[in-house]
């Protein structure tokens, strides 16, 4: 287990949001190009990222 549980937690979140950004930004190169398949991949993994924001945050 971690030394401080909250920093940890506060990490993951912040690695959460970073991740939740980019997965939206390559979702929306994604359906620039044409490329459906990433971008419902890509805001599947955006939206996945909110959850886990929640769920960190509620344990804060």
């Amino acid at each position: 287990m971690a030394k401080d549980p909250r920093k940890l937690l506060r990490t993951m979140m912040v690695v959460s949001i970073i991740i939740g950004l980019v997965a939206l930004a390559v979702g929306f190169v994604a359906l620039g190009m044409k490329q459906y398949i990433i971008a419902a991949a890509m805001f599947l993994v955006a939206g996945w990222q909110v959850v886990n924001f929640i769920k960190w945050k509620k344990c804060l």
